[in-house]
């Protein structure tokens, strides 16, 4: 009896598919990391702390920036004794700050603020944002810094 020889069937993979994928996933990715980078003004010099640490969770945060006196905005806006507060792309006063960050908690009660303070700016400005937090009845505030490559 004679045997037939089995042919291999040829598998082919099909490279397209998976190609359009990783071109979908690598926008959502660009695209997510962009938009959790709207509120971070490259104008602050963050201060450098040996043992800084980014937070596990950056959701529901609201961010403050301060830069120095006399410093301009990107919007052309010079910052002001009045107006040091950098929110949303507008300076702001403590009353304005209190009002913004009041009406956030009033949608996400568990709002936590990241503020960013510029290494040049007067700790007198630092007290008076957390103040604006603390009336608005947010008291979870964490400050954004760098951590040194000496690590202590």
């Amino acid at each position: 009896m004679k045997l037939k020889k089995r042919r291999d069937i040829e598998l082919d993979v099909e490279m397209t598919p998976m190609i359009d994928m990783v071109f979908l996933l690598l926008i959502f990715f660009m695209t997510a990391a962009t938009m959790s980078q709207v509120d971070l003004t490259p104008e602050v010099e963050l201060p450098i702390a040996p043992k800084a640490s980014v937070p596990d969770d950056m959701r529901n945060r609201g961010t403050v920036n301060l830069l120095p006196l006399g410093s301009a905005t990107p919007q052309g806006e010079i910052v002001s004794e009045e107006k040091p507060f950098l929110v949303g792309g507008r300076l702001v006063t403590d009353t304005q700050l209190t009002g913004i960050i009041s009406e956030r908690t009033a949608t996400e009660p568990t709002l936590q603020v990241y503020m960013r303070v510029d290494r040049k700016t007067d700790f007198k400005y630092v007290r008076r944002g957390i103040k604006a937090c603390a009336d608005a009845g947010v008291f979870d505030v964490i400050f954004a810094s760098f951590q040194s490559s000496g690590g202590g």
